[in-house]
């Protein structure tokens, strides 16, 4: 009071500015310091995804689409933060993945990718977003490596060589298997990825391999290499390569006369458009999965009953991957923050740090486990097809 008093009005107008001053820096540092509030951080995120709806792998996108759309529908039925969603196709071209990724980077100013389909698709497109800062979430590769394309790439799909050396010890185990032949597309980097695991597994299981032959993207007509196949009087065919050509090789087989031989693959066994498309010849056929529709936690329970009701089919392991992916970028959305006025830069790179700092979650995986090269870790089991389903092989 005595102070008050004792100041000129001169004096007491400077000193009321000072503290004016101090005030108005305390609130601006407060500002950096505390996170946006609800009120500032954005209502709905644009998010591209880019999968082949045409072409000669499109027979996977089906159930990826259907994950993708459930999944968004739940989320945005939420009332939060919204999930825009932009979808293309990439025609199954490598140059079409490009172009929609340069789309989505410069256009469309997408915050995530999701997809392409398959990993020689990643690697072309991949680096796109790598040097544009754009983090992309695969659902559907399993293709060795892709990941390592750089620190924007993340995955919910599990590379097949984790998982392949179960489904020939079981092949062992089950069906007997002590000599195959090999036959897998030497143009496809996720066939030739999944040939070298099951020749390695194969081996290390003492399962004799007679042959090795091999198709090329978009063959049709497989007779040469089966009637060399019959020749070596094998047990089984082990089927590397994606599904157009998987139910080629499996429906020629049977009606060139190796009705006996079994089969084994890799994921595209796992499509249930493979199966369908393969009907009766494939019935028997082993593979390896990271998830299976019998599987009783809680989510996948619940993902199952909700999938089949929309839908009126069963899913596969491609739309689980892709719903869960959905899932996990909502979850980094919300934690990111992002605030209405961050350039698309800035938000991109805060969506990036916050997925890269998810390093578990429990879906309709199960539980994720996430490396230091953003893979996930996941038990998997093995399946084979009866009577035009695929069931846990006993």
């Amino acid at each position: 009071m005595f102070l008050r008093q004792s100041l000129s009005p001169a004096v007491r107008l400077k000193h009321a500015g000072r503290v004016g001053a101090v005030m108005a820096s305390a609130v601006i540092a407060s500002a950096a310091v505390f996170p946006a509030s609800a009120q500032d951080t954005i209502t709905t995120a644009k998010l591209g995804a880019v999968y082949a709806f045409s072409g000669p792998v499109a027979i996977y996108s089906t159930t990826i689409k259907n994950g993708l759309d459930m999944a968004v529908a739940e989320l945005n039925a939420k009332g939060d933060l919204k999930i825009d969603l932009v979808l293309e196709d990439d025609r199954s071209t490598k140059d079409d993945a490009i172009n929609v990724y340069q789309k989505f980077i410069q256009r469309d100013q997408t915050l995530l990718i999701f997809g392409p389909l398959i990993g020689g698709q990643v690697f072309a497109a991949g680096p796109l977003a790598q040097r544009a800062k754009v983090p992309v979430m695969l659902t559907s590769v399993a293709t060795p490596g892709v990941t390592g394309i750089g620190d924007h790439i993340f995955r919910t799909s599990v590379e097949s060589a984790t998982i392949i050396p179960g489904t020939a010890k079981a092949a062992k185990d089950l069906l007997k298997t002590a000599r195959v032949a090999q036959i897998y597309t030497n143009d496809d980097q996720f066939s030739v990825g999944e040939f070298k695991a099951y020749e390695e597994a194969l081996k290390s299981n003492g399962i004799q391999i007679a042959g090795v032959e091999t198709v090329r993207t978009g063959d049709v007509d497989f007779s040469a290499q089966l009637t060399k196949i019959k020749a070596m009087n094998v047990d089984t065919l082990v089927i590397s390569s994606q599904g157009q050509e998987a139910v080629g090789i499996m429906t020629q087989a049977r009606k060139l006369g190796l009705d006996k031989v079994r089969f084994i693959g890799g994921n595209a066994f796992n499509a249930a458009g493979v199966v369908k498309e393969a009907g009766a010849a494939m019935e028997g056929a082993l593979s390896a999965t990271p998830w299976f529709m019998a599987m009783q936690h809680p989510k996948n329970v619940e993902f199952v009953k909700n999938y089949r009701d929309k839908y009126k089919t069963d899913p596969d392991w491609l739309a689980a991957q892709t719903y869960d992916a959905v899932h996990i970028v909502k979850q980094a959305l919300l934690a990111a923050k992002i605030g209405k006025s961050d350039s698309v830069a800035v938000a991109r790179s805060k969506l990036r740090d916050s997925l890269a700092a998810i390093k578990t979650y429990d879906g309709v995986l199960g539980k994720i486990e996430f490396d230091e090269k953003r893979d996930p870790r996941l038990a998997g089991a093995v399946i084979k097809v009866e009577g035009g389903k695929h069931v846990i092989a006993q």
